[in-house]
Formats: structure tokens, C-alpha cells, sequence
């Protein structure tokens, strides 16, 4: 069964996230922090109901300033080195 399975999902992998800008389906975010800003409004909507039919997961989501900024950091780590 797995060789069947081989190549057959094509997953992005997060290296080299910080530079393969914009972000979103459409394309709308220039910076991971505009990604994380994007899900900090959205999953705040999801948990005060003022959004229509979100995933149950996104009202769990809960980041603060100081976790915005450790994960984008954390993002940013996994940058390939060009120079």
C-alpha cells in the first residue's frame, strides 16, 4: 500500500515559509505577522459568534502579542541561508 501511497499528498512544508510571500489563498498577506493577525481577529469572531459557520478549532485559537512574535521568530528560523 505505500507505494502506491508515495507522492501522492503534497503537503507545503514550512521551511523557507519567511520567504514565499503572500500569503493566503488569496494572496492578501505580505508578512507572516499580517498571516497571524489574520487568524488572532478571526478566531477572537469565532469565539464571540459574530462569525458565520467557523471551524469549531478556530475559537481555540488564542495568541497574544508576545506568542505572535515567538512564532513568527520560530517561522522566520526555518529560513533557508542564501547568502
Amino acid at each position: 500500500m505505500l507505494p502506491l501511497a508515495i507522492g501522492c499528498f503534497k503537503t507545503p512544508t514550512l521551511r523557507d515559509l519567511g520567504h514565499s510571500a503572500p500569503y493566503l489563498h488569496s494572496g492578501r498577506a505580505d508578512s507572516l505577522e499580517q498571516v497571524l493577525a489574520h487568524y488572532v481577529e478571526f478566531s477572537a469572531r469565532a469565539r464571540a459568534g459574530t462569525m458565520r459557520n467557523p471551524d469549531p478549532r478556530l475559537g481555540a485559537i488564542v495568541l497574544g502579542q508576545r506568542d505572535v512574535h515567538a512564532l513568527v521568530a520560530f517561522l522566520k528560523s526555518l529560513n533557508e541561508d542564501y547568502e
